[in-house]
């Protein structure tokens, strides 16, 4: 990648944008399920009528559930300040292991940003908990693997 300023702008973007991508896929599941839910009860009766009634109407919920939990994550994600130089692992640091290179923000899974893997972890994550506790340059034991943090920006 780039400079670690311009990288870590790069990634920013890429979760946001991966985020809102998942946001419209869940929004039109949820259409999805409304429109498969009106189509039944024009065309369906009995108990027929019903579970397909009922079937659309969970599935409505599951994606509702799913939309609340990527709205979060992006509400997260764009609150965060991508030009803000990080000396430490906090929210919004862009994180370099020997292991792999992380964006501390949300869990938004893995990212490719101009040819470099890019996981977006939340400070939940193990990982994190595990790296705040080394010093720059320094290294440690993670899950039975030497892990060395090479650079936090």
């Amino acid at each position: 990648m780039k400079d670690r300023s311009s990288a870590k702008q790069a990634v920013h973007a890429a979760c946001v944008s991966a985020l809102q991508e998942r946001i419209g896929q869940a929004q039109a599941g949820m259409e999805q399920a409304r429109e498969a839910g009106t189509a039944d009860t024009k065309s369906s009766a009995g108990d027929k009528h019903e579970t397909a009634r009922a079937m659309a109407q969970l599935e409505m919920e599951k994606q509702a559930v799913a939309l609340g939990n990527l709205l979060e994550m992006h509400h997260t994600v764009i609150r965060l300040d991508p030009l803000q130089r990080c000396t430490v692992i906090k929210p919004g640091a862009l994180v370099t292991t020997d292991q792999g290179t992380y964006y501390i923000s949300t869990a938004a899974g893995k990212l490719e940003v101009e040819g470099t893997t890019v996981m977006a972890i939340s400070m939940q994550a193990p990982i994190v908990e595990f790296l705040k506790g080394i010093a720059p340059a320094g290294s440690g034991k993670f899950n039975g693997r030497t892990v060395r943090l090479l650079s936090v920006a």
